[in-house]
């Protein structure tokens, strides 16, 4: 029975100690994003996906690059990235991609409303952006 117990000890160290060896660079700080209030107007979502370089025992990113995306989400999310930081214990180059997601929320508020944004940040690979819309107002010349 110790012998088993030992075992199992011995097999659930090694697995943690691999877990651990292969585990991402920390986020430690980061601007909070932004929808951007042209795509917030059209009604744009959509996902962008963002590649980087975390440089040897670097804390920033580098050639930060955006693979697919609306035109009209890319900047934001590129931008955001740039203001990343993080504790990243490699002695090599490691390059990272993230996905951001906009959404908007469904809900259609008044011009002069405060709008909600909700950012989830599970880890940095995947980033939700959520936003409230300003309902559609026509201003007709007579």
């Amino acid at each position: 029975m110790i012998v088993r117990s030992m075992v199992l000890l011995w097999v659930l160290s090694t697995f943690s100690l691999g877990a651990a060896g292969q585990s991402d660079p920390v986020l430690v700080s980061a601007n909070i994003p932004m929808y951007p209030a042209i795509a917030c107007t059209a009604r744009v979502e959509g996902e962008v996906k963002v590649t980087f370089t975390l440089g040897a025992s670097s804390n920033e990113p580098t050639q930060v690059e955006v693979l697919s995306g609306h035109p009209l989400l890319k900047p934001a999310a590129l931008e955001n990235v740039k203001t990343w930081r993080f504790i990243n214990p490699y002695a090599v180059d490691r390059k990272y991609e993230t996905t951001f997601t906009f959404r908007l929320s469904g809900r259609e508020l008044p011009s002069t409303a405060t709008k909600r944004l909700t950012v989830s940040l599970e880890s940095f690979r995947t980033v939700e952006i959520m936003t409230d819309a300003y309902q559609a107002t026509m201003n007709y010349a007579q």
